[in-house]
């Protein structure tokens, strides 16, 4: 057998057929830098009507806007006589003509970008490797107890955000029987999620009717009667956040503490999602079966990242127990009450009430860790650096 021979049996043992997949890489909001597998043996549908396999919120993509099939040993795409056109490599395709997709040709259905990855041409996290995103992106905020403090930190955190990064921030409140992100607020009452489903569609042109006024961050209420929770559904959740991904920088989740649909589709949509616990015994034992449960949907290390919140009360297990008990690296928050009561019972944003506080500091430690950039460590005046460099 000639050395070629050799080299191409090897070629097939390390790519075996199954490992072969096709798939969409989102190069734009809300899908950036996420893979959408094609199914191998059946059409793949693109359009704005619900069963779609890619749902696409806008008014601009067409119900069935185009499709992707396997045909021939080639994956082709068709534009299904859409109403504003598919486009491949920048150029307007033909209505019911069928093109071969090559590996890294990028296709676009109105704003909605992708690139088509063949893994048997080129790995996908190598293709994915140049795509970076510095806005558009989802925080989603999760704890199994209550009493965790996660409103007044996503209020706070919204509000740091706004402020130092000059970004477009909304919240989101998800905790839908007892959500307080409007009562931490001082808002007044006015439309909420529940009138948001009401709507034929939820797209990013009539979302911002239902989204309420905060100081500089915009934010969706919980229902006002905790009987209308059950009205709200994982799909008006994914079309809810996608609305807002498209238009807003960063999008912070309040999530309740069930693990039901609608928390695992917002944990599926999310770029970032805190598990928050306080340091004690039945919150570490509880974070650590959602650890469990997380792991088997193998979101690699950088997506879920965990939270603790009122570090060194008096009693309380230290940041060292709580980081060889879950065996993860851990982010803190320190205790402080009269903090989180100004927030709570008084709706004041700590940045402008308490800039110097340990527990703001701690907060725009963790703004930093949101925005990408490295978290300030706790050694060598933390505090003095921080507002040395945040400009406090």
């Amino acid at each position: 057998m000639s050395d070629e021979s050799k080299k191409t049996v090897f070629r097939k043992i390390i790519i075996p057929d199954e490992m072969k997949k096709k798939f969409l890489v989102g190069n734009s909001a809300p899908y950036l830098g996420k893979p959408i597998e094609l199914p191998a043996g059946s059409s793949f549908t693109i359009g704005r009507e619900d069963g779609r396999t890619l749902q696409l919120p806008s008014d601009m993509v067409s119900r069935l806007h185009a499709t992707i099939e396997a045909r021939e040993g080639n994956v082709v795409l068709t534009d299904q006589d859409s109403s504003n056109g598919t486009y491949l490599n920048g150029e307007k395709i033909n209505s019911l003509n069928a093109y071969v997709l090559s590996h890294k040709d990028v296709v676009k259905f109105d704003t909605f970008e992708f690139i088509y990855v063949d893994t048997a041409i080129g790995d996908i996290w190598q293709t994915l490797k140049p795509l970076s995103r510095e806005g558009s992106q989802i925080v989603s905020f999760y704890s199994p107890k209550g009493g965790t403090g996660i409103s007044s930190i996503i209020v706070n955190l919204a509000h740091i955000l706004a402020q130092k990064s000059e970004m477009k921030v909304a919240v989101v409140d998800l905790d839908l029987r007892f959500g307080d992100i409007l009562t931490f607020m001082n808002g007044k009452p006015g439309l909420t999620i529940i009138e948001a489903i009401r709507e034929s569609e939820v797209t990013p042109e009539n979302i911002a009717t239902y989204m309420l006024k905060g100081p500089d961050f915009d934010y969706m209420a919980a229902p006002k009667k905790s009987e209308h929770a059950d009205l709200v559904n994982a799909n008006h959740v994914k079309s809810i956040l996608w609305s807002l991904q498209a238009k807003y920088d960063f999008v912070l989740v309040d999530l309740k503490s069930e693990i039901d649909d609608l928390s695992i589709t917002a944990w599926e949509l999310s770029n970032l999602i805190f598990l928050v616990a306080q340091p004690e015994i039945g919150h570490l034992l509880a974070a650590r079966r959602v650890i469990e449960i997380m792991n088997t949907f193998k979101y690699p290390e950088s997506k879920f990242k965990l939270l603790i919140n009122k570090i060194g009360r008096t009693g309380a297990i230290s940041s060292e127990e709580v980081k060889a008990f879950l065996k993860k690296d851990i982010i803190t928050l320190p205790y402080a009450p009269d903090d989180a009561i100004a927030t709570s019972n008084n709706g004041k944003l700590l940045l402008d009430e308490r800039p110097s506080s340990p527990f703001t500091q701690g907060l725009l430690n963790l703004s930093r860790l949101v925005v990408g950039e490295e978290a300030i460590a706790e050694e060598g005046g933390i505090f003095s650096k921080l507002r040395s460099i945040l400009g406090l």
